[in-house]
């Protein structure tokens, strides 16, 4: 059949179900009523809205489809039924449940359609041919509700998003601080920690969102994220313990909401220091050990690198194998044959480069002072070479 065909079928088809719900308005309203009770009995959000306004919304989508089958062009458009879905999105019905309550709508505005089709003895094709179309209309006003709901996805992290970096840069506006946390679920009076995941589109970041949300609620509070210049920044509940994961995770100190940006800071400073130094997992400032004094004093770590270091630098190869036998011997707690084993070297070699390194930077690591101050340099060289190999790292 043609397309002037199929139209002019689909016309005579809802032509004849005007024609048996034309004086079914007064039924419609015991419909509506019916159905109103039905959503409330079995779908419990709907007992939290009053029973006037979805009775009344109810009521607007049957009107919907009785304007449609009496209209001269009959084909369902989408456009008929989206603002009314933005208004029960603006009452906060989760509109996954509008496309069921528009299909228990479109079956019970059938029955009446087949009782009056009874009456009149309209052959069973007729009565089909009518139900194929109520249930096209049905599925197509759901395939609206699909369209809205991701409309509605995309604005709501979109606003999460500003919300977030507001809270973590301490720029929120106090006056609408309780309504905007309060439509993003974030309770004013709970502490959250502050986690910070770099965000590479990758399978592994997406787990490690996912094992955050999993985890890391807390009762009815869930974990509250956004992606922020290329981060992951979450407002964690809670943070069990033995989290595992194969990314970074910078982890904050519990603070409210309004409190967030220096939890921030902190899961900001132990992610960077953790990409830096190729450490996995969930990780806040304490354990990271020592590590976090690396960040500070770059201009002071210059100049103690250009006395201490540049004498073994100055000497090429020879001077590298020094560095990185000391850093290795360090990283084994100053066991001789652990760092041996490490590098497949003599023992004795281990023990020369340590005796030759203390005589070229003047060095003595059997003294405290000196012993910080050369883990300090050279885990700081490691990491820069690091950073010049792969700029990624």
């Amino acid at each position: 059949m043609t397309e002037d065909g199929d139209t002019t079928r689909e016309r005579e088809i809802a032509a004849r179900i005007s024609s048996l719900i034309d004086d079914a308005d007064v039924e419609l309203d015991s419909v509506a009523s019916r159905l109103t009770d039905l959503y409330r009995q079995r779908i419990p959000v709907y007992d939290s809205v009053a029973h006037e306004e979805v009775q009344r919304n109810t009521r607007a989508v049957l009107d919907i489809v009785l304007w449609r089958v009496r209209s001269d062009s009959p084909s369902v458009d989408e456009s008929d039924v989206t603002d009314l879905l933005r208004r029960w999105s603006d009452q906060t019905i989760p509109l996954e449940l509008v496309a069921h309550s528009i299909q228990l709508g479109a079956r019970e505005l059938f029955k009446i359609i087949r009782h009056k089709a009874v009456e009149q003895n309209l052959t069973t094709a007729a009565v089909d041919d009518m139900q194929d179309v109520m249930w096209e209309w049905a599925t197509s006003y759901s395939a609206a509700v699909n369209t809205v709901m991701q409309e509605r996805a995309v604005t709501g992290a979109i606003r999460r998003a500003d919300l977030i970096r507001q809270l973590v840069e301490g720029s929120y506006r106090p006056a609408s601080l309780n309504s905007d946390a309060s439509e993003h679920g974030i309770d004013l009076t709970h502490e959250y920690r502050v986690a910070c995941v770099v965000w590479d589109e990758t399978s592994k970041s997406s787990d490690a969102r996912a094992m955050l949300r999993m985890r890391c609620s807390a009762g009815l509070l869930e974990v509250v994220d956004a992606i922020i210049d290329r981060h992951l920044v979450a407002l964690l509940p809670n943070v069990p313990d033995r989290l595992e994961c194969s990314v970074a995770i910078g982890l904050g100190d519990a603070r409210t909401a309004s409190e967030a940006r220096s939890s921030y800071e902190q899961a900001q400073r132990a992610l960077s220091l953790a990409v830096t130094f190729g450490r996995t997992g969930v990780v806040d400032l304490a354990a990271l050990g020592p590590l976090p004094l690396l960040s500070f004093a770059d201009d002071v770590a210059e100049q103690m690198a250009s006395v201490h270091l540049d004498p073994l630098l100055v000497r090429g190869v020879a001077g590298r194998e020094i560095m990185d036998t000391v850093a290795t011997y360090l990283d084994h707690d100053r066991r001789v044959d652990d760092t041996a084993a490490s590098l497949f070297v003599h023992r004795n070699t281990v023990r020369n480069r340590v005796a030759r390194f203390g005589d070229l930077t003047g060095l003595d690591i059997d003294s405290t002072a000196d012993l910080v101050l050369a883990w300090w340099l050279l885990t700081r060289d490691r990491a820069q070479r690091a950073a010049l190999q792969d700029p990624a790292f």
